[in-house]
């Protein structure tokens, strides 16, 4: 009777550690369709991306060789500029030697001029 009594316990333990089975591997089954599921959807999340993103790549590098191009005009116009700047300065410095040269001794003229003038006037 004794042995029965732990023969019977015995499977019920065993039929309790098979349900308790049971139950993770339904657990573990819902948890990797729910997995599955999100894989899914992330591949198609990525494939949109791509779908989406590759050509704004492509305008994006269109776009970067036609900005290349712009600083290269704009380099040579910054180029000619400086250029003009020397030229005008080069300009500016003839011009201002060739009038103040004149300029200084009409100036020098003048107050020399005016100086005997006014000694004159004393006597």
């Amino acid at each position: 009777m004794i042995a029965s009594f732990w023969t019977a316990l015995g499977a019920i333990a065993a039929i309790i550690a098979a349900v308790a089975w049971l139950g993770v591997a339904v657990l573990l089954g819902y948890n990797l369709a729910l997995l599955t599921s999100v894989v899914s959807e992330t591949a198609r999340l990525v494939h949109g991306i791509t779908e989406e993103t590759v050509p704004l790549l492509s305008e994006v590098k269109t776009t970067v060789s036609n900005v290349n191009r712009e600083m290269d005009r704009v380099d040579v116009m910054l180029e000619s500029t400086g250029k003009i700047v020397k030229n005008v300065e080069r300009l500016s410095t003839v011009v201002e030697h060739t009038v103040s040269s004149p300029l200084i001794k009409v100036a020098a003229a003048g107050y020399g001029l005016s100086r005997v003038l006014k000694g004159r006037k004393k006597d």
